[in-house]
């Protein structure tokens, strides 16, 4: 517990999501046994670099608020299949990270480019397990694929939603 404590050196907020994200998964054993201690401040990489950019771009195209992403971030994925805008919003961030196209079709060398260096070898694993999943439309696709990311690892999946969005404000 006291090497969690170490490595959790930033806001109230993020040191309780931390915190109970690493207490209650194997998360943590995985992170400390990838060496990725500097998980704490945050991700980097092309994505994160790019995200305050694209979010607010694709917010605004989708009219989407800030509050849903809480159940994702809380790795609450729910049963039912959000509306069509929230869909549209993970589709025109995916385009905007060069990872699909208009029509749907995944760019899998490019999303592999968007995992997070603090992450990559787990990153690269969920995108080539999900490679290949498909929606009913353009924005079903880019849904579908992140219901995926989730379904294999939704402790991580949480935490770099939980990243984006701190990087997008």
């Amino acid at each position: 517990m006291l090497i969690y404590k170490a490595l959790v050196t930033t806001s109230s907020n993020t040191d309780n999501f931390i915190m109970k994200t690493l207490q209650s998964t194997p998360v943590a054993a995985i992170l400390l046994l990838l060496g990725v201690a500097d998980l704490a401040v945050g991700f980097s990489g092309r994505a994160f670099e790019r995200a305050k950019e694209v979010d607010a771009k694709c917010r605004e195209e989708n009219k989407i608020e800030r509050g849903y992403f809480e159940k994702f971030i809380k790795a609450e994925i729910e049963n039912k299949d959000p509306e069509e805008n929230y869909k549209c919003f993970i589709k025109c961030v995916m385009i905007e990270l060069l990872a699909l196209n208009d029509e749907g079709e995944f760019n899998i060398d490019e999303e592999l480019e968007n995992v997070p260096p603090e992450i990559l070898e787990e990153g690269h694993r969920i995108i080539k397990a999900c490679h290949g999943t498909q929606g009913s439309s353009a924005c079903d696709t880019a849904y579908q694929m992140h219901k995926c990311y989730h379904n294999q690892n939704p402790e991580l999946y949480s935490l770099v939603l939980h990243y984006w969005e701190n990087a997008s404000q």
